[in-house]
């Protein structure tokens, strides 16, 4: 596959995996905080993952330095806000919060686990 194509696909995998963090901030802090600090809370997130994405590109990705950029921050902004709602939510699982996770987990946790590996294969393939 030629350069231009494996950028555009590049490109396209980091839209894919911002929109899906700011996605799952908004739909999973939504019900605890208020809309106003939460839109403050993802537009942070954007900018700090988006910083990040750009940083783990100008590294090698075999490198360690590659992997922390990229995965940590993801992997942080994700889990804290399901963590965040879990706690909240009380400590008894009723059949709504198990629901709730299968939901979580096909919106948001699976297609950003599938988008890390495709964006880890694109880079390999460019470099």
């Amino acid at each position: 596959m030629e350069r231009r194509k494996l950028r555009v696909l590049h490109v396209l995998v980091n839209v894919s995996l911002i929109s899906l963090v700011f996605g799952a901030i908004l739909n999973l802090l939504a019900g605890i905080l208020g809309s106003y600090y939460v839109l403050i809370i993802g537009f942070l997130v954007v900018l700090i993952t988006f910083y990040c994405y750009r940083r783990a590109d100008n590294e090698a990705a075999s490198s360690m330095a590659y992997y922390l950029w990229r995965y940590l921050p993801t992997t942080i902004f994700i889990t804290m806000p399901i963590v965040a709602y879990w706690y909240s939510s009380g400590a008894q699982w009723a059949l709504e919060d198990i629901v709730h996770a299968v939901q979580i987990g096909c919106s948001f946790l699976l297609p950003i686990i599938c988008l890390l590996y495709v964006e880890r294969v694109l880079k390999n393939a460019q470099q």
